[in-house]
């Protein structure tokens, strides 16, 4: 059987309509239903089940089990010391749904970071600092999705309380839309840390070549620098890299590219400048065959689309606003070109075979681990990290950025990436071994390995699936979430 691991739990308590949702006018900073023995604060709330239900997923995972119910129960106690830098992640990718379909399907909610924060607070004992921190996709208007969320009013309390906390937008480039062309602003605040781990990089195991990798709206010239034979480097944010503790609080979503987003996704997020990260590979897949995941079959007006997109992206980081433009209504023409000749739906690298945005999620990951303060990359584990997933409301169809809501009514809690998200799909209703992230990063060997050979049991306080092995999920367990159209009716998990 080898060895059972506490590594998921899940929470099936469903939100209460209007709990903590917001800032509504009943609980603006998301407070407890109730004055806990170990709550520090003294303002509560009538009602709300999100902050119930994190603190029960945290005592479900048996953290500091012997102290729970008493005033000394302090969760987080063990894995966070007195005087730790601890970055808390959450996915705060857009201030809009490109869906029309709101954002608590989105992005991570503050009444789910509320809770964690408080506990965050507890362990450190009113010494260290705490960071909130995210670098979001380049055209999100960050000051509105704080401002609207409510985490702005959510840091305001602490702040009242003298926690020394801070909310950061990390992204080193920002853009905004005129007449259809995005206008970049660099950040100037904003420098990362460039660590390379050329041949020790995924991308550096696969035949591809470098200059083909792209990410969509950036300049392809970029991406190519930082990417070759024997370099393949990234863009780190220091707030990453001075934590001693990470909170990785993902939205658990279906994602065109990825297939889906859960704890690994969530850390491309801490890259401020996405030109480091190749999400595709440009051309078709039969036509490069080694390595092309832009789309699946050649085509000559996809092709010639793919071209004019650079020389727009260059266009627009050269400042050459104008041109660029022009470039964008070639790109449209082009678009319904494509459209008729009904070759394939997909584009940009978001289907079933793009296999090029997994590896650069593995190459964060190794980062994320095994990173000192400096950006050296080190044998041993550098941080430590707790996953809080926000599940009560999730995203289905076209995440990340246009899901629809999928009530799941879940906050998932664990400590092993591979681990937590390998069961996070199992629950939506995937098959890990048809993402490519999930199927490759279990088999990594090597100096930075992510292989951990216990069993996973999930831990829930829904008895139906209490102690079960993921895999042993029935198709009535699962949450059987739709996925987006490139990766519809290839990654469903068989039913039983």
């Amino acid at each position: 059987m080898g060895e059972r691991s506490r590594q998921d739990e899940i929470d099936n308590q469903y939100r209460s309509p209007g709990a903590g949702v917001w800032g509504g006018q009943d609980n603006p900073y998301y407070r407890p239903s109730e004055k806990y023995p170990e709550y520090m604060w003294e303002e509560v709330s009538g009602s709300n089940a999100v902050y119930d239900s994190v603190r029960e997923a945290l005592h479900i995972q048996g953290w500091d089990a012997v102290h729970y119910g008493t005033k000394l129960w302090n969760p987080f106690g063990d894995i966070i010391s007195e005087g730790d830098t601890v970055l808390i992640k959450p996915n705060l990718v857009m201030d809009y749904n490109q869906s029309g379909e709101g954002t608590e399907c989105l992005f991570t909610q503050p009444d789910v970071a509320a809770p964690v924060i408080d506990y965050t607070v507890l362990a450190l004992g009113g010494t260290g600092k705490i960071l909130i921190g995210d670098a979001p996709m380049q055209e999100c208007n960050f000051e509105r999705l704080i401002r609207d969320s409510g985490y702005e009013k959510l840091l305001s309390y602490y702040r009242q309380k003298g926690v020394n906390i801070s909310l950061i937008d990390m992204r080193g480039l920002k853009t905004r839309v005129c007449s259809g062309v995005r206008i970049q602003e660099t950040v100037a605040d904003k420098y990362g840390k460039e660590i390379d781990l050329g041949l020790q990089s995924e991308h550096a195991k696969s035949n591809v070549n470098p200059k083909w990798y792209r990410v969509t709206n950036y300049n392809p010239r970029l991406m190519n620098a930082h990417h070759t034979d024997t370099k393949h480097e990234y863009c780190i944010s220091p707030y990453l890299l001075s934590a001693d503790v990470i909170i990785n609080m993902p939205k658990p979503k279906t994602h065109r590219k990825a297939g889906m987003t859960g704890a690994l996704k969530n850390f491309v997020g801490i890259n401020v400048r996405k030109e480091y990260l190749p999400h595709h590979t440009k051309g078709a897949f039969m036509k490069y065959g080694k390595g092309g995941d832009e789309y699946l079959f050649p085509n000559l007006f996809r092709g010639l689309q793919s071209i004019v997109l650079d020389r727009r992206n260059e266009c627009i980081s050269d400042g050459k606003y104008h041109q660029a433009g022009i470039y964008q209504i070639i790109i449209k023409i082009l678009s319904k070109a494509v459209n008729l000749t009904k070759k394939d739906c997909y584009s940009e690298g978001s289907w079933y075979g793009n296999h090029t945005i997994s590896k650069t999620i593995m190459d964060l990951n190794k980062i994320v681990l095994f990173a000192d303060k400096n950006g050296n990359m080190q044998e041993n584990v550098q941080r430590k990290i707790i996953i809080v997933a926000d599940m009560i409301i999730s995203g289905e169809k076209e995440g990340p950025v246009a899901p629809s809501p999928k009530p799941a009514g879940m906050i998932a809690v664990g400590t092993d990436q591979a681990a937590f998200d390998k069961t996070i799909a199992l629950l939506m209703g995937f098959d890990p071994e048809k993402i490519p992230t999930l199927a490759n990063i279990r088999q990594l060997n090597g100096k930075y390995s992510f292989n951990n050979k216990k069993e996973i049991v999930i831990l829930s306080n829904d008895k139906s699936i209490n102690n079960k092995k993921p895999e042993e999920l029935t198709v009535k367990e699962r949450l059987n979430f739709i996925p987006s159209q490139g990766w519809l009716g290839h990654i469903e998990k068989a039913d039983k």
